[in-house]
């Protein structure tokens, strides 16, 4: 094979846990999200370039590059479920229908209060610039200080002490992957996010998109907590 000769794109998403901090670097259209006590605290925004056109890291001279990435980091807690998905996770399904799928598999006393919220700013965050020393920087040992006077926060209205409860990351990615699977499948009558960004851009779309469906879905404990470590 004639490795010289292949051609290709992606987008990518690169997320790593250091202590109490998640950090992200995301380009073009997947996305994560942080659901906390039942309600979804943070979602990543995607990149275009215009409608449908995500930036991508590629072969060609004109591709997107790395240093091109949102370059972020968050404070989580324990309990947090995180959850990383491609654009066909969130072309199909709108925040909404992840949040319910999430609460359909955690235990009562990790559910919200009252009615699912969707509660994140991304105001409330601070962004790297986009540089490549940043980017690099997202996977070293070494700790990333913030600007001065800058700081991350995801709205809590409690402290939140996980109990030994257990959730199964695996259900939960499966039953959003199966749910964004049956709506992209649906032409007729399933109302989807690309659907709804169509009709802005004043195109006729009905249903879900086709594309590539991919859910990693992580829960965030001590570990002591780990199976393997009782």
């Amino acid at each position: 094979m004639d490795v010289a000769a292949l051609r290709g794109s992606s987008t990518a998403c690169v997320v790593v846990l250091r202590g109490d901090e998640l950090r992200v670097a995301n380009l073009g259209d997947c996305g994560l999200t942080v659901v906390r006590q039942g309600d979804m605290v943070y979602r990543t925004e995607e990149q275009q370039h215009s409608f449908n056109f995500p930036y991508q890291l590629g072969t060609e001279a004109h591709s997107d590059t790395p240093s091109d990435a949102q370059v972020f980091r968050l404070k989580i807690q324990k309990g947090d479920v995180i959850i990383v998905g491609s654009d066909g996770v969130f072309d199909n399904l709108f925040d909404e229908d992840i949040l319910e799928e999430v609460n359909q598999h955690l235990p009562h006393i990790m559910r919200a209060a009252g009615e699912p919220e969707l509660r994140y700013s991304n105001d409330s965050l601070w962004y790297e610039s986009q540089q490549s020393d940043k980017l690099d920087a997202i996977c070293q040992n070494s700790v990333v200080a913030p600007a001065p006077g800058t700081q991350v926060v995801v709205p809590s209205d409690a402290k939140f002490s996980l109990p030994q409860f257990h959730v199964d990351p695996s259900a939960i990615s499966r039953a959003i992957a199966r749910r964004a699977k049956r709506v992209s499948e649906d032409t007729r009558y399933s109302e989807s996010p690309f659907q709804m960004r169509a009709m802005q851009e004043g195109l006729y779309y009905q249903g879900g998109k086709r594309d590539d469906i991919t859910v990693i879905v992580a829960v965030v404990t001590d570990l002591e907590d780990t199976p393997d470590r009782r």
